[in-house]
C-alpha cells in the first residue's frame, strides 16, 4: 500500500491510501493491511482519555477510516487513518458494510499489534453515537 501523509494541524495527521482491486481476497487483504497500518500508529496515538479504536464506514465515498478516540468519541487521537476503495465487490448480497465489519472482526481476533492494547473495538456505520461493539 502507497500512504499519504498530510498533517493538516499540529494535533492531526492524515494516512490515506485508495484500494483499486477487485478481487474479494484481494480487498480483504487490503482491509487488513489499512488495519494494520493504523496500528502501527497505535503508540503515538493513544493518550490517558484513549478507550475506543473505532472502524468508521463510509457507505458513500465506499471507505473506511479507522480513529483512535475517548469516551465520548469526540477526542480523536492523532492519526487518522483512510482507505478508500475505488471499486467494492459484490459479496452474497451484502452491504459493503456488513462485509467491512465481518472481516475487522475476524483479522482483530488474531492480531497481536491491536490485542496489546487496552482499547473496545467498534463499528461506525454513519453517527458515532451509533457504535456497534466487535
Amino acid at each position: 500500500m502507497n500512504w499519504i501523509t498530510e498533517t493538516p494541524s499540529a494535533d492531526c495527521t492524515q494516512h490515506t491510501s485508495v484500494c483499486t482491486d477487485v478481487v474479494e481476497r484481494d480487498v480483504q487483504a487490503a482491509v487488513d493491511a489499512c488495519a494494520e497500518y493504523a496500528f502501527t500508529l497505535l503508540d503515538e496515538n493513544i493518550t490517558d482519555n484513549a478507550m475506543y479504536c473505532l472502524f468508521i464506514w463510509d457507505s458513500e465515498k465506499n471507505a473506511l477510516t479507522i480513529v483512535v478516540t475517548d469516551e465520548t468519541k469526540k477526542l480523536d487521537g492523532k492519526h487518522r487513518v483512510t482507505m478508500g476503495f475505488s471499486a467494492f465487490p459484490a459479496i452474497d448480497g451484502e452491504e459493503p458494510a456488513d462485509t467491512v465489519k465481518y472481516w475487522i472482526t475476524d483479522y482483530l481476533t488474531t492480531c497481536p499489534s491491536f490485542l496489546a492494547f487496552s482499547l473496545l473495538a467498534g463499528f461506525v456505520r454513519a453517527e458515532r453515537d451509533r457504535v456497534e461493539l466487535m
